[in-house]
């Protein structure tokens, strides 16, 4: 899901080009697309936080008969607080120029209009000489249970510390004892959310930051490799064309 999304987030040189004259054909209707999909609610915005596209799921789950109502309006004047506090602070952070969201664990509405845990994505949308124009996002339910509220609360805070501390260690010890969970309960959760383990999931969060870096600046290697929390170069490149299947360096030609 995040290599998917994340080919929007800001580079103006390659797919966002063709992705933005998309959009502005009127010929993309992800939200018609989205429409089938019960349990995902998708959407865009504009750079003030206004609705401009959305599927059928989020229209019911707000409240809403028909797209219109919700189109134009803000998470501020349809979401509860304090998701709606939430919500607002995520976009303005991404249309700011901040990072994608990807796969980040977080309560939303589900169908009932009671909240749930969602897993959501989010990226900002650039025009053609890389400004940003909007955002555009999606929230999956999750369909099976994480455990009570409060250690499904626990683990989206180690998600959240992970994301942001990729320079770190992030032994599983440590975030274990974050989550007042065993190294064994804190794996099953994890992988119950990704399919994966919680040592794979620390990797590919290391490994999505330096794809991002790699696509988004220019950096020295050296440089990322430290910020996304490898020892070297080598060991990151060791692991990048494990997971990627190129160099970093390979990698950011082809993003060029």
């Amino acid at each position: 899901m995040h290599n998917q999304l994340a080919m929007n987030a800001k580079d103006s040189k390659s797919s966002t080009q063709p992705e933005a004259k998309l959009l502005e054909s009127g010929l993309f209707r992800g939200d018609a697309l989205f429409d089938h999909v019960h349990d995902i609610v998708f959407f865009l915005k504009d750079t003030q936080g206004r609705y401009t596209a959305v599927n059928d799921a989020l229209v019911r789950r707000l409240g809403f008969a028909h797209k219109s109502g919700l189109l134009g309006k803000t998470v501020e004047q349809v979401f509860p607080q304090p998701l709606a506090a939430s919500f607002a602070k995520q976009d303005q952070r991404i249309l700011q120029g901040g990072a994608a969201i990807n796969g980040q664990l977080e309560l939303h509405l589900y169908a009932n209009r009671q909240p749930g845990w969602c897993l959501t994505w989010k990226i900002a949308l650039t025009d053609p000489q890389g400004r940003i124009v909007g955002l555009a996002g999606l929230s999956r339910d999750i369909q099976h249970p994480i455990g009570t509220e409060s250690e499904a609360d626990a683990v989206s805070r180690v998600i959240e510390h992970i994301g942001a501390n990729l320079d770190s260690p992030l032994h599983l010890e440590e975030l274990a004892v974050m989550a007042k969970l065993s190294v064994f309960q804190l794996d099953q959760r994890i992988r119950a959310l990704f399919g994966i383990s919680a040592g794979q999931y620390v990797i590919r969060a290391r490994i999505d930051g330096a794809c991002i870096r790699l696509q988004n600046s220019q950096e020295p290697i050296s440089d990322i490799a430290l910020s996304c929390g490898y020892a070297d170069q080598a060991s990151f490149t060791r692991q990048f064309r494990r997971s990627v299947g190129l160099t970093p360096s390979a990698y950011r030609e082809m993003r060029a």
